[in-house]
């Protein structure tokens, strides 16, 4: 009974890891957008180029990252999937005919590309974020339920809104503001996080070394 209570407490940790690396709070979303074009090179008020940025940025952060872009005709996925990332290949895979469109120019099409190259770096940054806490974000991503999959798509889609919309990501702060909740507060977070991390890894190896136990004889010895 014990066995199977340890199990269903397992379960349910690893279920709760697996939601707060997919489903973000609004401040979360708002965050991942400002990183998002941080890391970009777009600022606050630069424009985000989806295709430039699935080209030439995202390998800079990511080697494992790659892309195809596939010849309409031989397009498998139906006429309503014209592009998507997968994550056990870290690949985003796009329709030639969107692709050529995008490049054009055509909104919707840019919009659509956007949406996956947000879907890549989330997993750049929440693979980050959450590698202190053990979490894979790709593998959450893969083993996720169809409720958390709806959530993260709808939270894709509202990101992707705010990096397509900067004016959004900084209407009514201040300067002082924006400095503070979007970069001294996460990167004060990230080292305390990597600090905690750190001391539990030490603990975790002084144990394997049994180091505590050797004191412990030396001390009852003298």
């Amino acid at each position: 009974m014990e066995v199977c209570q340890n199990e269903a407490q397992i379960e349910t940790a690893i279920k709760e890891q697996k939601a707060e690396a997919l489903v973000l709070t609004d401040d979360g979303m708002h965050l991942a957008a400002f990183w998002t074009r941080l890391l970009c090179g777009c600022g606050t008020n630069g424009r985000f180029e989806p295709i430039y940025v699935m080209e030439n940025i995202i390998p800079l952060f990511d080697k494992s990252f790659n892309y195809e872009i596939v010849e309409a005709n031989a397009w498998k996925k139906g006429k309503f999937l014209q592009a998507y990332y997968t994550p056990e290949a870290n690949k985003i895979v796009i329709r030639s005919d969107v692709y050529e469109r995008a490049i054009a120019g055509s909104v919707l099409d840019v919009i659509t590309i956007a949406h996956e190259v947000v879907h890549c770096i989330q997993s750049i940054i929440l693979r980050l974020l959450y590698a202190m806490q053990c979490v894979e974000f790709k593998t959450a991503l893969c083993g996720t339920d169809s409720s958390e999959m709806r959530q993260h798509e709808l939270q894709t889609d509202k990101i992707t809104a705010l990096v397509l919309s900067p004016n959004r990501l900084i209407e009514g702060k201040t300067d002082e503001e924006i400095l503070q909740k979007y970069f001294i507060s996460p990167l004060i977070q990230l080292i305390f996080g990597f600090i905690k991390q750190a001391g539990k890894s030490l603990i975790e190896a002084l144990n394997d070394t049994k180091y505590f136990t050797q004191k412990e004889e030396e001390t009852k010895t003298a």
